[in-house]
């Protein structure tokens, strides 16, 4: 080939410059239509492209942090095998490390997995990537049945709890109570449910028409056996919404009383009953 005239490199100098002018704007319509309609049109293009201001805008500082991260975390998935050539920058540019740390072939050109050349310097491995891409992608395959695996597991234990739940609730024993006023007072009236509970019975009393105690007066509910004996199954300032515990049975002890009582040291009964009724079970 024979060597190029100084003639012709200041003719392709000159055009550079035309050229660059043309972009920053110098150049008037007359000079610019110098250049090569075709070509303008291309500058037209760049020149808007360069005038936008997000092309100029500064990358977040977290960005370099953000890179080294993915790299590490990219070469820790890779199980010790070169790392695949990876877009730093935003621009194409493929760069890689070995597993050791050390740039990938240092004395060759970049290869693909698939052992073929790899994309010259300067462009992304498009088949890099895409191997790199189908790895994850089979990655989610192995990990996305696992979780159904567990999330199903998890469905039917919770199904199986509401099942044994269903079912020991239906087990439970149900005492029911209609609890009649005396002539202590009249007006009042009551109902209470007994169920059996691991810990005990767990009675639910609703009664109306009792006045409520107050300043070191209450009442008291017991239940009470054919012989008589007494068992309290807790104390309460008024009968609406009443919450009592009995760690006897109500088919052993099936009399309810409330009784009005007062904070005097005598741990009995006071004798004083507004409310009588018997349990029957359900």
């Amino acid at each position: 080939m024979a060597p190029s005239t100084g003639r012709h490199n200041a003719d392709e100098s000159a055009s550079d410059r035309a050229r660059i002018d043309y972009l920053s704007g110098d150049l008037d319509y007359e000079i610019g239509a110098e250049i090569d309609p075709a070509e303008r049109a291309e500058l037209d293009k760049l020149r808007a492209l360069l005038a936008d201001p997000t092309l100029w805008s500064e990358p977040p500082a977290e960005l370099e942090d953000s890179v080294v991260a993915l790299i590490a975390a990219e070469a820790g998935s890779a199980g010790g095998t070169s790392a695949q050539p990876t877009d730093l920058d935003g621009t194409g540019t493929a760069t890689g490390e070995t597993a050791e740390g050390g740039p990938a072939n240092p004395t060759g050109p970049l290869t693909s997995t698939a052992g073929t050349p790899a994309a010259p310097a300067g462009t992304l491995d498009l088949a890099a990537a895409r191997h790199l891409k189908e790895r994850r992608t089979g990655g989610r395959r192995f990990t996305r049945p696992a979780f159904l695996v567990a999330a199903a597991a998890a469905v039917v234990a919770v199904a199986l709890s509401a099942v044994l739940l269903l079912r020991d609730t239906g087990s439970e024993r149900r005492f029911d109570v209609a609890l009649a006023a005396t002539d202590l007072v009249p007006a009042a009236a009551g109902n209470a449910s007994m169920i059996q509970r691991g810990s005990g019975w767990e009675i639910h009393l609703d009664a109306t028409g009792l006045p409520r105690l107050d300043n070191g007066r209450f009442y008291q509910g017991w239940l009470r056996n054919p012989e008589g004996v007494l068992v309290p199954i807790g104390t309460f300032n008024q009968g609406d919404d009443v919450t009592l515990w009995a760690g006897v049975s109500p088919e052993n002890f099936p009399t309810m009383t409330i009784t009005e009582e007062a904070a005097d040291g005598d741990q009995g009964s006071s004798g004083q009953r507004v409310l009588v009724g018997t349990a029957v079970e359900q």
